[in-house]
């Protein structure tokens, strides 16, 4: 039969290594971090020359081309919709403004509109 444990002690007793590893250093802060704290992105809804249709459309992706493409998957894939990338924009069929909104404030991004 095994002894109870009445305290984190005993608990640390159990794991070898006296508990003193160093914290990992933090991680800095790339382009890519910076790019997203200060991009302020755009999420509207438009029907304008659309037919009636509605679009989310989110601007504002300025020097980030490269994860464009992969924004646009995900969310595209987030909301079960179609939708397509224009110049430095994201177009997803339908009104999903609320979950692209939720969906770059947990990228890191300030967004406005929605």
């Amino acid at each position: 039969m095994t002894a109870k444990l009445n305290d984190l002690s005993d608990l640390r007793s159990l794991f070898p290594g006296d508990g003193s590893e160093e914290t990992p250093a933090p991680r800095k802060e790339t382009a890519a971090d910076r790019a997203k704290s200060m991009a302020k992105l755009h999420v509207q809804l438009e029907k304008k020359g659309r037919k009636g249709k509605g679009v989310t459309v989110i601007k504002g992706f300025f020097h980030m081309r490269k994860d464009l493409q992969e924004y646009a998957r995900e969310l595209k894939a987030r909301c079960g919709a179609g939708g397509t990338v224009k110049d430095d924009t994201i177009e997803i069929q339908g009104d999903h403004r609320s979950t692209a909104v939720e969906y770059f404030r947990a990228k890191g991004f300030r967004v406005t509109g929605g």
